[in-house]
């Protein structure tokens, strides 16, 4: 790594999907703790401010997050976290899922994490985390999601799971979280509120995760306090195996 903004200040965290739900979340924690947020998402992310910037990205673009990573190191000159969090969802079965489909929801959740972490990783140093959004669908398949989906959190798994490995030696962080269910509006766009109260009575805990239950082990995991947590897929979920 090429250590990169060695200066003093707060911390700097890289985080995808901040616009809403989880994402959203993780930015308004990590702002609580005196960090300053680079945010990105597809769509309005939010209001700048000092401890934050808000970029609106092309998440599937190699070009896109190499630029919104060097308005952060321009802003900031450091960064120390970065959170893959951004994602689409689409519940279409198997028999009509077209190639089109398969290649955006793949693109978007899987490259996008892929890009994101390789625009970052040259200004990360040690003492820095890596934290990767699966799902409980990596876990075992999604009940309200399609298929190219499953697949993708899967792949996040792996993602991280490799770059642990990697990065091994490094004093560079990875790890994985798989949240789920959530209470969040993409879980809204693709269930209706009977669903989802059917979902929470099968869950162990008898609620779904509300965005703050999964922030909280992110920013567990991006924190010193975790510095000896490495290479671990941590699940989220209220309880379901």
């Amino acid at each position: 790594m090429s250590g990169v903004g060695l200066v003093d200040g707060p911390p700097v965290a890289y985080v995808t999907g901040a616009g809403s739900g989880i994402g959203a979340a993780v930015v308004s924690g990590l702002r609580a703790r005196g960090q300053r947020v680079v945010g990105v998402d597809c769509g309005r992310v939010g209001e700048p401010a000092a401890d934050f910037l808000p970029l609106e990205v092309e998440l599937r673009s190699p070009t896109a997050h190499l630029e919104a990573v060097a308005a952060g190191m321009e802003r900031y000159r450091r960064l120390d976290t970065v959170v893959t969090h951004a994602f689409v969802g689409s519940s279409t079965p198997f028999v009509d899922l077209t190639v089109d489909e398969w290649e955006e929801l793949i693109d978007t959740n899987l490259r996008g994490a892929v890009l994101a972490v390789q625009a970052a990783l040259p200004h990360l140093r040690a003492g820095a985390s890596v934290v990767i959004t699966s799902s409980i669908a990596g876990r075992r398949y999604s009940s309200v999601m399609g298929p190219h989906y499953t697949v993708a959190r899967y792949g996040l798994i792996g993602l991280g799971r490799h770059l642990a490995a990697e990065l091994a030696g490094t004093g560079i962080r990875v790890n994985v979280v798989c949240p789920g269910p959530p209470d969040t509006p993409q879980m809204w766009a693709v269930t209706t509120k009977e669903q989802r109260e059917r979902i929470a009575a099968g869950t162990p805990c008898r609620r779904l995760a509300a965005p703050e239950d999964v922030a909280a082990t992110v920013l567990f995991l991006a924190s010193h306090r975790a510095r000896h947590v490495h290479g671990a897929v941590v699940d989220v979920n209220g309880g379901l195996a």
